[in-house]
């Protein structure tokens, strides 16, 4: 089992859920926050390694300043739609690492996160 947990910060449960357990059986330490409120509160009390959020919970890149600050040796990866690439732009030039567009090719985030983890551990 990867050791680096990743937090999964998602509104949609399904999505959550959905996400925990393929990332769990590809043996991710995983926890989930439906909120950045939530998140936050996960952040600083958890040694995360990687971020993957939806994009409609960065806001007015307050969350990603919040990283930035608190937590700056953590990995971010958006999850977006293609309608949303300009706030997806804007995240990756406001500091996230890389992005996934959704629906979610599930193999494709995991070798993202793999490679996000890859660069924590050089």
């Amino acid at each position: 089992m990867n050791s680096q947990p990743i937090l999964i910060i998602d509104e949609e449960e399904a999505v959550r859920e959905s996400l925990h357990l393929v990332l769990n059986e590809e043996g991710f330490q995983c926890l989930a926050a439906e909120s950045d409120i939530n998140a936050k509160k996960i952040l600083l009390s958890e040694p995360i390694a990687v971020v993957v959020i939806d994009s409609h919970l960065l806001g007015s890149k307050s969350f990603l300043q919040f990283l930035k600050e608190n937590t700056p040796q953590v990995r971010i990866i958006i999850m977006s739609t293609y309608a949303e690439v300009d706030v997806t732009q804007k995240a990756l030039l406001a500091g996230a690492h890389d992005f996934v567009i959704k629906p979610l090719n599930f193999k494709e985030l995991i070798d993202k996160i793999k490679f996000q983890l890859s660069i924590l551990s050089q």
